[in-house]
């Protein structure tokens, strides 16, 4: 057994004996047993020998884990938060070691960093909340973290490319739970939006939302604004391989995952995923020579797949009958829970609430003047002093918690942040013809309507994963000739 066996054998059995203490402590022995699993699959595709490339992909799979896996007594910390820390310090480590990694990364991503990390902490002087304050930088850091940690990785094609079959064998599983989910009737054991309120509401609208899929999320909100942002590296994944059953498989599961986003009711989330898929067949259509015509079986067959899903999809859900159920059509309790979402109440009061936070949010940073914002995460503690939005204290719109929180300079340096994503991996797509780019732009796109389907985006580890890929796309893609073309097992032997 050579040293380096030994090193992934020591990681292995530290990673596991950790989720097996989380799982054993709550009592999440199913959870556990999943994600040994998934990281034992994940092994097996880096197929690299080497503690740097295991951690990575362990620190992906427990992105994907989301809040399955916690610290017994304090929810707030997951498995994920304890190898982002330990991979996070490997990267850095990683970085001052070889320079070279250094000029690889794009610069003008970590300025933008930098100059939100500066403003962020000068905005806890004017904060309404300086403890909410704090908390949500915390959780920016972390954000930072992780995407830095992509770009680390993702320096050269070897690697993204190790990436691209990560993301979609993760997005798969997600895919194929949620279906699971759906035709149960049952839910995963996890942590649950509606735990806090579970006992006042009626058995029949606990079984209508249980048949509904989360897989690893807190909500359907925070599911279909996964799957809307992610399943585009699935639908060019289409192009990517030349192999018929790969291409076959993910025509297969982007119709299941559109279908899953239609059983949870999600307005939002299904225009979104449709944005994505509208690049996609733009892309088709515009790249008909290049691909072949025979290539067009597969926008045609997703077409037609979704048609059938958008109709048809209601009739896998398994709902469990109940004796207090007051509605008899399936489709009158979807409806009645369209707007069931964490603090929220239902349909149109949603909706009003909703037009309410945008008002208020706006009124105070413009007629108000309060043009800097109102400090980083304290959208939630306007809305609380306003007290005008009922029990909905969340933003539930990505813009409007960045023009709350961050003001008009906020809203100008996330929106060049955004656009130079959007743009950059445009013309790289365009330019060097790479199919992975413009996954990423389907995914940049679809994001804009899906951040207004979360309570707060902010901590949702899809949209992490979206802008490392995105910002991976551009360093790697955009030079030709890239020194890291291989990578040695050596230099990230853990000393």
């Amino acid at each position: 057994m050579t040293r380096e066996d030994r090193s992934i054998y020591i990681v292995l059995a530290i990673v596991f004996a950790i989720a097996g203490f989380l799982g054993i402590s709550n009592g999440s022995y199913l959870i556990t047993a999943m994600y040994i699993i998934t990281v034992l699959a994940v092994t097996f595709i880096i197929k690299e020998k080497d503690v740097y490339n295991l951690l990575y992909a362990v620190l992906l799979v427990s992105a994907f884990y989301d809040y399955a896996l916690f610290v017994p007594g304090i929810q707030n910390i997951y498995i994920f938060h304890i190898v982002l820390g330990v991979f996070t310090l490997l990267s850095l480590y990683k970085v001052f070691k070889d320079k070279d990694v250094f000029k690889n990364l794009d610069k003008k991503v970590l300025v933008i960093y930098v100059i939100w990390f500066i403003y962020m902490c000068v905005s806890i002087k004017w904060a309404l909340n300086r403890n909410l304050a704090i908390k949500y930088i915390a959780i920016y850091l972390m954000m930072f973290a992780f995407i830095v940690d992509m770009m680390i990785y993702n320096v050269n094609k070897e690697r993204i490319k190790k990436t691209i079959n990560l993301l979609l064998f993760l997005i798969s599983i997600i895919i194929i739970i949620g279906l699971v989910e759906v035709l149960l009737g049952k839910q995963l054991p996890i942590r649950h939006y509606i735990d806090g309120f579970i006992e006042n509401l009626p058995q029949w609208q606990i079984n209508t939302i249980q048949a509904r899929p989360i897989a690893f999320s807190y909500n359907t909100n925070n599911l279909t604004a996964a799957l809307a942002i992610l399943v585009p590296i699935c639908l060019f994944a289409i192009y990517k391989f030349e192999n018929v059953l790969a291409k076959i498989w993910f025509t297969v599961v982007s119709c299941i995952s559109f279908s899953l986003v239609v059983t949870t009711t999600s307005r939002t989330g299904f225009f979104a995923f449709l944005f994505g898929f509208a690049i996609f067949i733009i892309y088709s259509v515009f790249n008909v020579k290049n691909l072949g015509i025979k290539q067009m079986i597969y926008p045609i067959l997703l077409v037609c797949g979704f048609a059938l899903a958008y109709n048809y999809s209601y009739l896998l859900m398994n709902i469990k009958p109940s004796d207090d159920q007051l509605t008899t059509s399936l489709s009158g309790k979807l409806s009645s829970l369209e707007g069931l979402t964490e603090g929220e109440i239902n349909a149109e009061g949603s909706a009003l609430h909703r037009m309410e936070i945008i008002k208020d949010v706006f009124n105070g940073v413009i007629t108000e003047k309060q043009y800097q914002g109102y400090g980083v995460g304290n959208v939630e503690q306007l809305l609380k002093d306003k007290g005008n939005t009922g029990s909905v204290y969340s933003p539930h719109c990505y813009p409007i918690e960045i023009l709350g929180d961050f003001g008009l300079p906020g809203v100008a340096l996330y929106g060049i942040y955004y656009l130079y994503l959007l743009i950059e991996n445009l013309i790289i797509g365009i330019k060097k013809k790479t199919i992975v780019s413009f996954a990423a732009v389907a995914g940049l796109i679809a994001f804009a309507p899906a951040s207004f389907g979360p309570s707060s985006i902010t901590y949702v580890f899809s949209y992490w994963i979206l802008m490392g890929f995105a910002v991976s796309c551009i360093q790697v893609y955009k030079k030709e000739n890239n020194k890291y073309g291989k990578s040695s097992t050596k230099e990230y032997r853990m000393i």
